[in-house]
């Protein structure tokens, strides 16, 4: 063995924030620059409000299973940095308070509601919400920020994908949706192993400049064998059992997969809170939307092929016992009875190639590329990239659908 074995030092990293790259209920996303030596690198910081002790052992526990996850498909997490808050200028540390979940010692209506849900509909193993240190700046002993330091993609998100796609008039192919989600199980078949990821969303799934699909944040994400109850993550691509306080396991994201794939499919989101609730009002409406079957993409519009799907409306049943019963099943069913059940399909460098062809507005279309794109061809052997929104593509019911769908309703 190498007398270096068991060898440790200080690190001489310094980090600088560059920009901020978006904002979450957890705190802000920042993008960074990792200086060490002269050498130079870009990462990911996302900040974690000072919290009780039992909580950051928690968030380190956590910490600790992300950063074991290496996966194709899934953002590298490389650990945790804290900064002594006394330490931050007077602005930044402001620019965090608005992030704190908890004003004069009182819990909001949402983790209220959560407590509610608990009591009313579940046996809880632990208490819901547990309150953060107080912000004093002259008690700054123990008052920390906490950074989780990640991969930097360079790329987009899937909410931003698809809210270009909807601008210029137009859905991401069918076919390009099925690759994404099946990349997605992909990286969810590994992380369940491990853990589950909770918070399933078009902006937790990426897409990097050479079209490789990378699933993020797993920031409230929990061990897999871990009974978890209750609330995490956007109501919008919650599974039943999570948006009314029930046990979370790895088919809630089974279902949150489910909710992605539809909203890009068929350019609608099965739910959506009207603007204005509350949180409790938000969860009262979910459970009137629970009372409605789930309208099948093919119902809504007339391109979809039903053998997809099929898949998807198995992803969304809305008991987990009528779900696939693991991740790898789903992927494998769209791989198998879809994706390529007539040979040549998606790859990265072809989704690489179409996003960058819709980036230039098709202004320029390569021969080279367009020949990795021949899976896209009609029955008249026509590459066709666009997917274009219009009436003609909504069936009867799907416009029936869009025109009943009211804040309320």
């Amino acid at each position: 063995m190498s007398s270096l074995a068991n060898l440790m030092f200080p690190s001489a990293a310094r980090y600088r924030f560059v920009s901020e790259i978006g904002r979450g209920g957890m705190g802000i996303v920042y993008l960074a620059e990792r200086h060490s030596e002269g050498v130079c690198d870009l990462m990911v910081l996302k900040t974690i409000r000072s919290m009780s002790s039992d909580k950051v052992q928690r968030l380190k526990q956590e910490a600790n299973i992300a950063t074991t996850l290496r996966h194709e498909n899934i953002v590298r997490t490389y650990g945790m940095e804290s900064v002594p808050l006394d330490r931050l200028p007077q602005d930044f540390r402001e620019e965090l308070q608005v992030f704190r979940p908890w004003e004069n010692g009182e819990e909001s209506n949402s983790q209220q509601l959560l407590t509610n849900i608990r009591m009313g509909l579940t046996q809880a193993l632990e208490e819901t919400a547990e309150k953060l240190d107080s912000w004093d700046p002259g008690d700054d002993k123990t008052k920390r920020l906490y950074l989780i330091l990640m991969e930097y993609i360079e790329g987009l998100d899937l909410r931003n994908i698809h809210r270009e796609h909807i601008r210029t008039g137009l859905l991401l192919p069918i076919q390009f949706n099925a690759f994404i989600v099946s990349r997605v199980c992909r990286a969810l078949g590994y992380a369940h192993q491990y853990i589950v990821h909770r918070d399933l969303s078009p902006e937790n799934i990426l897409v990097n400049d050479q079209g490789v699909v990378k699933l993020m944040d797993f920031g409230i994400a929990v061990a897999a064998d871990e009974k978890v109850f209750g609330l995490a993550g956007k109501i919008q691509y919650m599974a039943p059992e999570q948006a009314l306080g029930g046990v979370v396991d790895q088919r809630s994201d089974i279902f949150a997969l489910g909710l992605v794939a539809y909203q890009l499919l068929t350019g609608i989101s099965w739910f959506v809170p009207p603007k204005g609730l509350d949180f409790q009002e938000q969860a009262k409406h979910y459970q009137r939307v629970l009372e409605k079957d789930i309208i099948p993409p093919h119902e809504i519009c007339r391109d979809i092929p039903e053998e997809y799907s099929q898949i998807i409306m198995k992803m969304l049943a809305l008991n987990p016992e009528d779900r696939y019963a693991n991740i790898d099943i789903a992927g494998n069913e769209i791989e198998k009875r879809f994706l390529y059940a007539k040979g040549f399909g998606p790859t990265n460098n072809s989704l690489a190639a179409y996003l960058k062809m819709f980036n230039e507005g098709f202004a320029m279309e390569d021969p080279g590329e367009i020949t990795q794109l021949s899976f896209l061809a009609d029955d008249a052997n026509i590459v066709r990239m666009r997917r274009r929104v219009h009436k003609g593509l909504y069936t009867e019911k799907g416009v029936r659908f869009l025109k009943n769908r009211r804040p309320g309703s």
